[in-house]
């Protein structure tokens, strides 16, 4: 399978869906179009900087259809796939700043962030088994194209100044616009490193609850390097910079661990510094058992019995199958042996005890009691 979520997300849509950049509107008429088709969702977001452009919206219909799939890229492909792709067309970026296009939008009750495998799609995928919920997992506008826009392929810092903070609180509530009658919950999982902009997230929806999850960055290193990353395609260009907090033309030739490690210590740090706003979990207490407790402690949601035991079932499968056919299997030892003791040695220099503080902290869920799956 492609890794559809580690490329930029206009490229990746625009190959789904070639006739979406054939058909440009100006605001007016996509805020008709928008309003008149329920379906109508941004599923992209071109921040053209190599033309030097202001950015460009993509647009699709995606119908009643759930996001179900285990991550939302994955949801185009399939409908793209399928043919089910209604009408698609392009806007300027401004038209985010129109609260027009709000049709029935449902705020969102809960966002997540992570570290990368650690459990984030498992949760998100437990969530989205209920019909009740639409679920945004890694949204495609949201992985990189918003940001590079606002930052100029960072250039600059992402101001969290009026203008950009409606332009990302009106993107997501148009994500999580009212497809199907009985939705009325929407929560939202960002993609690993938006975790750098939580602040800016959390600033755009202040009473929205929010969750942290983490785990051993020598199991999440050993897995990204096994099915690649968003954050490796990012090395060696302008936004690894802002990964990794240092020069991005070091990351060219700089080793993939030392990379990744540099890139988790700032997620990790980030939390801790968080930890009044967001809630920690680590992925070691991510369980049946634990999940009612994550849900209404971490994101102040307490679902009915018949609807809790629908979400528990995703536990039962591996969660980047979507055919719910494979069973889940702890890989945890298998990632830690996998990696040389050099390579193990490097990431504890930089990641250091990061992981232990946030298993104390007070914002933890579960303080104290993650140990080794």
């Amino acid at each position: 399978m492609t890794a559809l979520y580690a490329l930029p997300d206009h490229e990746v849509v625009t190959d789904l869906i070639p006739s979406i950049g054939q058909t440009f509107l100006d605001n007016d008429e996509a805020v008709e179009r928008i309003r008149a088709t329920p379906g109508m969702v941004p599923v992209a977001i071109d921040p053209e900087t190599e033309s030097g452009g202001s950015g460009k919206v993509l647009w699709a219909d995606i119908g009643d259809h759930p996001f179900r799939e285990w991550q939302f890229m994955y949801t185009i492909q399939s409908l793209a796939k399928s043919g089910a792709i209604g009408d698609a067309f392009t806007t300027d970026f401004s038209i985010l700043l129109d609260d027009r296009i709000l049709a029935d939008p449902i705020e969102p009750e809960g966002f997540m962030f992570h570290i990368s495998r650690c459990g984030s799609t498992l949760s998100a995928k437990a969530l989205a088994r209920s019909p009740r919920h639409v679920v945004i997992n890694q949204g495609g506008p949201l992985q990189r194209g918003f940001w590079a826009t606002i930052t100029r392929d960072w250039t600059q810092d992402a101001e969290p100044s009026a203008d950009n903070l409606k332009a990302f609180r009106n993107l997501v509530l148009a994500m999580t616009r009212r497809r199907q009658p009985e939705q009325c919950r929407a929560f939202v999982k960002f993609i690993s490193w938006n975790t750098l902009y939580m602040d800016f997230a959390m600033r755009a929806f202040p009473e929205v609850p929010a969750l942290f999850l983490y785990r051993n960055p020598v199991e999440v290193i050993a897995s990204v390097l096994r099915e690649t990353s968003a954050v490796l395609w990012a090395k060696g260009r302008r936004q690894a910079g802002f990964l990794t907090g240092v020069d991005w033309q070091d990351t060219v030739d700089m080793e993939n661990v030392e990379y990744l490690a540099l890139c988790f210590a700032r997620y990790l740090k980030l939390a801790e510094e968080a930890s009044g706003r967001i809630a920690h979990v680590n992925y070691t207490q991510i369980d049946p058992a634990n999940f009612p407790a994550m849900l209404s402690r971490g994101l102040n949601f307490a679902p009915g019995e018949e609807e809790l035991a629908l979400m528990l079932e995703q536990f039962q499968f591996h969660s980047k199958d979507d055919s719910d056919k494979q069973q889940f299997r702890s890989d945890s030892a298998e990632k830690r042996a996998s990696m040389p003791e050099e390579d193990k040695q490097i990431v504890a220099r930089i990641c250091g005890d990061l992981v232990e503080r946030l298993d104390r902290s007070s914002a933890n869920l579960f303080p104290g009691s993650a140990g080794e799956a």
